[in-house]
């Protein structure tokens, strides 16, 4: 039954784009620096992967093929219709991109983000529906959220200091480090649950093959090269940005191999 998980997974790895993008907008544009092209190019970024999510929500398996996947229609029913207010939500923080009230900007980011992370919430019990709820499911879609978001919008970031060589390197910094603490908290809950037991199972090939890309790729590559992006970017702010490519790619196998495991596993890594 894993085709019919795969409709959840790509919304949620879509919703996390754009949470995560909206956490990063608020998170650079709060320090005053951050170019305005910047912020209405991942705006749009984050209403794009919004209008894809939500145009999967019929998609969802229901009934019998839910039953039979381990799915509890209850909180996906929910989460589909939490992506319809967190739509709404970015569409107002990109149109808050365009205007001069900083504050503003703020205050759409901050809500926007904790809507999204309660809509990532909603999802995580949703599967699988025999068990209690797992905090550690609830808390790893969020920090999947800002990974992937920040990761994105720091290579979108990056591509400012191309035009504007004067640009000052902080806000690059300050995106890397988004991503680099996102990740090293992501570590220690997959350590966290390896201690509890959860790898102790028999698992197939393909799952073993993801979950070696999730732990290898997603995360400890990701986290070595964010912090190498991180670093480079007082220097040399073009090799920072080629960095972040690398990071956003890393970043992305490892949110769909990670999604992929829970919505069959219940495994919240």
């Amino acid at each position: 039954m894993a085709i019919a998980t795969l409709p959840i997974v790509l919304a949620v790895v879509l919703t996390e784009l754009a949470v995560g993008g909206a956490f990063l907008l608020w998170f650079i544009d709060r320090g005053g620096r951050a170019p305005s092209g910047f912020l209405k190019l991942v705006a749009f970024v984050n209403a794009g992967a919004m209008a894809a999510a939500l145009a999967l929500v019929p998609t969802f398996p229901r009934g019998d093929l839910a039953e039979t996947a381990g799915i509890d229609t209850g909180p996906l029913n929910a989460f589909g219709q939490a992506l319809v207010v967190v739509t709404i939500l970015v569409i107002i923080q990109l149109i808050t991109t365009f205007t001069s009230a900083r504050g503003l900007r703020m205050a759409a980011g901050i809500v926007t983000f904790l809507a999204g992370a309660a809509a990532l919430a909603v999802v995580a019990v949703a599967r699988p529906a025999q068990q209690a709820y797992d905090p550690f499911a609830i808390a790893a879609l969020p920090l999947g959220a800002i990974a992937l978001g920040g990761s994105d919008g720091a290579m979108l970031l990056g591509h400012w200091y191309l035009v504007t060589p004067k640009l000052s390197p902080g806000p690059l910094r300050r995106a890397a480090l988004v991503v680099v603490f996102a990740v090293a908290v992501q570590l220690v809950l997959v350590a966290v649950v390896a201690l509890r037991g959860d790898f102790t199972g028999t698992w197939e090939t393909a799952l073993s093959v993801a979950l070696g890309l999730r732990i290898g790729v997603g995360l400890l590559m990701t986290l070595l090269v964010a912090l190498a992006a991180w670093w480079t970017a007082g220097m040399n702010t073009q090799s920072s940005t080629g960095l972040l490519y690398v990071a956003l790619g890393c970043v992305i196998a490892g949110e769909i191999s990670a999604r992929v495991i829970y919505f069959l596993t219940g495994v919240p890594i």
